[in-house]
């Protein structure tokens, strides 16, 4: 079992001797899917001491879930916000075209 250096100590009791165990087949699957998705070179991410995701251990695995689920959370948070920010500067503009095109409009019928 592996606890690379920037997996930080357990500090909840309910995930105590994780940092001993084997991780289970599920956790290495979700993980070995979010470091694809997320195009994360696991050595990156678990810094010195990181051998292999296969030799890391239960806590080591379960750290790694969480932080790339969190990063993928801001990232599409931040994506949305981009999109409605992106949509409210189109509206805008649509707007102040549609206003410039009604005082054109008024002014060649006065």
């Amino acid at each position: 079992m592996n606890n690379p250096a920037n997996v930080p100590p357990i500090r909840d009791p309910r995930f105590a001797n994780w940092d001993a165990l084997d991780p289970t087949s599920r956790q290495l699957f979700a993980l070995k899917r979010l470091l694809r998705e997320e195009q994360i070179d696991p050595a990156e991410l678990y810094g010195e001491g990181f051998t292999s995701v296969d030799h890391l251990s239960r806590w080591s695995v379960s750290w790694g879930i969480g932080y790339l689920d969190a990063a993928q959370e801001a990232r599409y948070i931040n994506q949305g916000r981009d999109r409605i920010a992106r949509e409210r500067e189109e509206n805008v503009e649509q707007a102040m075209k549609a206003m410039i095109a009604m005082h054109y409009r008024s002014r060649r019928h006065a």
